[in-house]
C-alpha cells in the first residue's frame, strides 16, 4: 500500500468508527494508548470472575467472548501483564478441562452459536485453539498452553486439517509455533495456504495477525497468499468489506491495517 491508500483507510475509520475503533486505530498507527474514558468503559465490561459476557448470554461469563475482548484490549494498548489481562487469562485457565480442552458450559447450549456449542467437537477445538492462543501469547499459564497444544495435535489429520472451523487452524498454528511443534504447524500452514483464496477480508486479516503473533515468518506461503488476497479485496473508498455487513467494515479495515503493519506492508 502507498501512503494515499493508507490515508484513505484512516479517513474511513475516523469518519465511521466508534470511539473504541478510533482508539484502536491510533494505538495501531501511533502507539497511543486509549483515552481514559474509553479504557474505563472497556474495563467495566469485565465481570468479577475475569471473563466477559457474550450478546447471546448476558449474565454468563463466556470463554469465547473473553478471547474476543482480549483481542480488543490488546489493540487498545492494555499491557498483557495488566490486571485486566491477568484476571482474564486466569479465568480461562480455570475453565480449561482436565484433558486440555475448553468448551462453554452446558447451561448455555440453547443460546450458544455453532462455534461455541457445548458438546460439539468443532466448537471444542475452536475454543481450545482460541483460549490456548491467548494463554500462549501472554505467557501467563504455560501448562495450559502445553495441554491445549497436545489436545489439538491429537485431532490433527495427515493433510494438516482439523475437524473444525477454518479459524481454528490459524489459531492452532500460532499455538503450535509458540510451543515449537514445527511438524504440526508446518502441515496446517500448507493446508491454510491453499485456502487463502476463498477467505473474506476479515478472516484473511485475522489469520495473518494470529500467525504473526505466533511467530510465523512473513515469508511463509500462507501469509504471502493471505496478504496478496487481502490487498486485492480493498475497496475504492479505502476500506475493506465485511462479510457481516457494512456496519462491521470499520473493524475489518482496522484488522487489515494491523495485518499489513505486522508484515511490513505499510509505509
Amino acid at each position: 500500500m502507498d501512503q494515499s491508500e493508507v490515508n484513505a483507510a484512516v479517513a474511513y475509520v475516523n469518519e465511521r468508527g466508534t470511539a473504541v475503533e478510533r482508539a484502536r486505530l491510533r494505538y495501531l498507527l501511533y502507539g497511543e494508548s486509549a483515552p481514559t474514558d474509553v479504557r474505563e468503559q472497556f474495563e467495566r465490561g469485565q465481570r468479577g470472575d475475569g471473563g466477559w459476557s457474550p450478546p447471546w448470554a448476558t449474565e454468563y461469563s463466556s470463554v469465547d467472548a473473553t478471547c474476543f475482548q482480549l483481542a480488543q484490549a490488546d489493540q487498545l494498548g492494555f499491557d498483557r501483564r495488566s490486571p485486566l489481562f491477568i484476571d482474564a487469562v486466569r479465568f480461562l485457565a480455570e475453565r480449561q478441562r482436565a484433558d486440555g480442552y475448553w468448551e462453554e458450559e452446558t447451561e448455555v447450549a440453547d443460546a450458544a452459536p455453532p462455534w461455541a456449542q457445548p458438546g460439539e467437537t468443532a466448537a471444542r477445538l475452536y475454543l481450545t485453539a482460541n483460549c490456548g492462543f491467548w494463554a500462549a501469547v501472554t505467557g501467563l499459564v504455560p501448562t495450559a498452553v502445553r495441554d491445549a497444544a497436545a489436545y489439538l495435535s491429537y485431532h490433527l489429520r495427515a493433510e494438516g486439517e482439523l475437524p473444525s472451523f477454518l479459524q481454528t487452524h490459524w489459531l492452532a498454528v500460532a499455538l503450535w509455533q509458540q510451543r515449537g511443534l514445527v511438524d504440526e504447524a508446518g502441515k496446517t500452514l500448507g493446508y491454510l495456504a491453499g485456502q487463502a483464496g476463498e477467505l473474506s477480508a476479515g478472516n484473511l486479516a485475522w489469520m495473518v495477525v494470529a500467525l504473526r503473533e505466533g511467530g510465523v515468518p512473513t515469508a511463509e506461503a500462507a501469509i504471502v497468499a493471505a496478504l496478496d488476497r487481502l490487498l486485492a479485496l480493498r475497496e475504492p473508498g479505502g476500506n475493506w468489506p465485511s462479510d457481516e455487513g457494512i456496519e462491521n467494515s470499520v473493524h475489518v479495515t482496522i484488522e487489515a491495517l494491523k495485518s499489513l503493519q505486522m508484515c511490513g506492508r505499510l509505509p
